[in-house]
C-alpha cells in the first residue's frame, strides 16, 4: 500500500508541475497560441498558483487538498478545454491527473487508531 501512495503522491507532483508549466507558458510567451489579457491575466496566474499549491499537497500527502485544488482548477477552465482543437486540451486531462492523484493518495491514508 505504501507503493500505491507514493505512486499518487508522484502523480500529483508531476501533474501540477505540468499544470504550473503550461499555464505560465501560456502567460508569458507570446507564441503559445493565445491572447492573454485582462481577466484572463488573472486567471492564469491564479491557476499556477493553484498548481504549485497542488503539488505541495500532493507532496504531503494530503488528499482532500488535492482533491479541492482539482475541483477549483478542472471545473471553470479544465472542463472547457477538454473537447477542444488546441494543444491546451491536455491542460484538462492533466487536471484529471490531479484528481487521479487525490483518490490514490485517499485510498491508501494510514488509519489513525480509535481509542
Amino acid at each position: 500500500m505504501a507503493g500505491i501512495n507514493w505512486l499518487g503522491r508522484g502523480l500529483g507532483v508531476v501533474c501540477a508541475a505540468l499544470l504550473a508549466s503550461a499555464w505560465a507558458y501560456v502567460l508569458w510567451v507570446p507564441a503559445a497560441g493565445l491572447t492573454v489579457t485582462g481577466i484572463n491575466v488573472v486567471t492564469a496566474l491564479l491557476l499556477v498558483a493553484f498548481a504549485v499549491f497542488a503539488g505541495i499537497a500532493a507532496a504531503h500527502g494530503h488528499a482532500v487538498v488535492l482533491a479541492l485544488l482539482f475541483l477549483a482548477s478542472f471545473f471553470p477552465v479544465g472542463a472547457f478545454l477538454i473537447p477542444t482543437d488546441h494543444w491546451l486540451k491536455w491542460v484538462g486531462w492533466i487536471d484529471l491527473g490531479l484528481l487521479a492523484a487525490a483518490v490514490l493518495i485517499w485510498a491508501t491514508r494510514r488509519r489513525e487508531a480509535v481509542s
